[in-house]
């Protein structure tokens, strides 16, 4: 690597440490990247996905916060590996913009990126953050080999893009729209190159296989232990399950979502009409492929926008060439994104961990030998207080929600009635309603067990980032 590409990657490196500096050790960023760390603690501990810890993503999510928390249970070390896994993203987007910015322009795409996470709750773990990553660099080398799979046909760059764009979709299941437009473009080139039709076709299904490989390897391996149809189910089966979409609640958080999305669309329009037709056309197709992604699952939260930050910044950068526009908008850019990551502000950190530890104690003491349920809350309260998983079902929203109803392998109704059997020491349940629709079955029958086992309560609240969850503990329960 040259030396200014090493620049501008600890440039990046040291813009991403500086963000989210503050927010180390959080145990409660969000739900879902607490929900990560405890289940990668659990697999230590001998947990298999999908059989005892359930969820819909893929086992590359998984086996990530597994390599995360090899060390030590603490979110430290997926907060950590966030910081590198953001800052390599961003120059991995700066590398592309190259391809029609100069290096001052190219760098400051790769900054937006790095600074918009944050705005797209994307300031802890969230899986984009990670597979955003393989995906980019798949796209990086898919573009520098344009020539030649013109030319001769797929080298080593083209098949290592397929194999990345696939390690994505491990990661993230609606990764494979972008995986699948960077297959389909190679295969476009491919079909132009002075080739015969017949090896052609073997070169396509071979770039396929590539991709398809990290995703057959972990099926087959879940097919080898016994578990297929466990792995199946959560990867096909639960994205079949009719949920009580709420389509009002959705087509809001659509909207907000587009709005906050416009200046970024802006941007990058921008860059679209002043590049070579070849660049172009490529980032409208990975665009198109990205968005895709998003309204596939139309629930339309901030992360889940995410991925189309990549194509987004990159292709802005030409804005950032403009010689006195350029510098002030990456500056306004940076006044009005990092407040965000809250970069100069560890109280919220420091509170957090208070109130874990607290609430952790609390259980600790009152109970939780007999077993702990967390119907809703923090899920790592269960790697806080030293508590096992009363059920596969883990992730508090997999009971609570009316949306998660009977989505994995287990009847919801039938696992909690089993959970409450056991006469579990501690329930811990929220005083509002943070997953909405609630599941009113489950609801019922865990309040009504709290009251008439549980004689000790505590109220304490356990904040997140953006929320606070206001916990009642029901404790010493018989």
């Amino acid at each position: 690597m040259k030396r200014p590409a090493l620049i501008d990657l600890g440039l990046l490196l040291a813009l991403s440490l500086i963000l989210r500096a503050a927010l180390l050790g959080h145990p409660n960023l969000f739900i879902d990247e607490a929900f990560y760390t405890t289940a990668g603690a659990a697999m230590h501990q001998g947990a298999l996905p999908y059989v005892d810890v359930w969820d819909r993503k893929p086992f590359g999510l998984f086996a990530l916060y597994w390599l995360f928390t090899a060390f030590s249970p603490s979110p430290l070390g997926y907060q950590l590996a966030a910081i590198v896994f953001s800052g390599a993203t961003g120059w991995v987007v700066s590398r592309i913009a190259l391809l029609w910015t100069p290096r001052r322009a190219a760098l400051s795409a790769g900054a937006l990126y790095v600074l918009s996470l944050g705005l797209f709750q994307g300031f802890g773990g969230q899986s984009p953050v990670f597979y955003n990553l393989p995906m980019a660099l798949a796209a990086l080398l898919v573009l520098r080999s344009r020539q030649t799979l013109r030319a001769t046909g797929p080298d080593r760059a083209t098949y290592m893009a397929m194999v990345l764009a696939g390690l994505a979709i491990t990661i993230k299941t609606t990764a494979l729209f972008e995986a699948s437009f960077l297959g389909l473009y190679a295969a476009f080139l491919l079909s132009r190159a002075d080739q015969a039709s017949a090896s052609k076709l073997r070169q396509i299904a071979t770039l396929a296989l590539a991709g398809a490989t990290p995703t057959l390897l972990i099926a087959g391996g879940y097919a080898l232990a016994g578990h297929f149809s466990e792995w199946w189910q959560a990867m096909v089966g639960a994205n079949l399950v009719e949920g009580k979409w709420q389509a009002a609640a959705a087509l809001a958080q659509a909207r907000t979502l587009g709005l906050v999305l416009i200046p970024f669309a802006a941007m990058a329009a921008f860059g679209l009409t002043t590049m070579a037709a070849d660049d172009r056309h490529f980032m409208l197709g990975w665009l198109s492929a990205a968005l895709i992604g998003l309204i596939s699952v139309p629930y339309f939260h901030a992360h889940y926008a995410l991925p189309l930050l990549v194509p987004l910044t990159a292709a802005s950068a030409r804005v950032f060439s403009q010689p006195r526009l350029g510098p002030a908008l990456l500056g306004a850019c940076a006044v009005l994104l990092a407040p965000a990551f809250h970069p100069f502000d560890g109280r919220a950190t420091r509170h957090a961990l208070q109130q874990m530890d607290q609430a952790a104690s609390f259980i600790r003491q009152n109970g939780s030998k007999r077993g702990l349920l967390v119907y809703q809350g923090p899920p790592y309260l269960y790697v806080a207080s030293g508590a096992p998983f009363p059920s596969p079902l883990a992730f508090p929203p997999h009971l609570n929600h009316a949306i998660e109803r009977n989505a994995s392998t287990l009847d919801t109704a039938a696992e909690v009635r089993r959970i409450l059997a056991g006469k579990p020491g501690v329930v811990v349940v929220a005083r509002d309603v943070r997953d909405a629709p609630l599941n009113d079955e489950t609801a019922g029958m865990v309040s009504a067990y709290a009251v008439e086992h549980c004689p000790t309560v505590k109220e304490i609240a356990v904040p997140e980032l953006l929320r606070s969850d206001h916990l009642i503990i029901w404790a010493n329960c018989q």
